[in-house]
């Protein structure tokens, strides 16, 4: 005969282990940066022609760290691209998930966005953010250093 003692608990460990398993599934940790990363590359149609706020607010279980533009004495296009990095790491490191954005080509300023990097020692912060985030976003590439 079971007694209720031994079948309440055996209730609550079934509860406790269905209620852990659904939590598991709905805010699984990010094992694979790179997968995660190039999930962004393959559905890159989305993003294309679309300001760079889009990509960022649909990165909602990892975020960039690590931020590194390309600048150039061209007025017509002095932002062609900016590479992104997933770890804390240098961004020249190796064994670094690395996606590279091309930008639209505009003549927007980028002296602000050259201090902030410098000032910041390419730390992706909300003042990089805040600058790039209007920007249009005409290629995804990533790849694995």
């Amino acid at each position: 005969m079971v007694t209720p003692v031994k079948l309440l608990l055996s209730a609550f460990l079934l509860f406790l282990h269905i209620f852990v398993k659904s939590q598991e599934s709905s805010g699984k940790a990010i094992t694979d940066t790179l997968t995660y990363a190039k999930r962004f590359e393959t559905n890159k149609e989305k993003y294309i022609g679309k300001r760079f706020s889009l990509l960022l607010k649909d990165m909602i279980q990892m975020q960039f760290k690590k931020v590194k533009s390309e600048f150039r004495e061209d007025t017509n296009n002095p932002l062609p691209s900016t590479s992104f990095s997933f770890s804390d790491k240098d961004i020249n490191s190796e064994n670094n998930v690395i996606m590279i954005i091309k930008w639209k080509p505009d003549n927007t300023a980028t002296t602000p966005l050259e201090f902030f990097e410098q000032e910041h020692n390419y730390r992706f912060t909300p003042n990089e953010k805040n600058f790039l985030e209007k920007k249009i976003v005409i290629d995804i590439t990533v790849y694995k250093s």
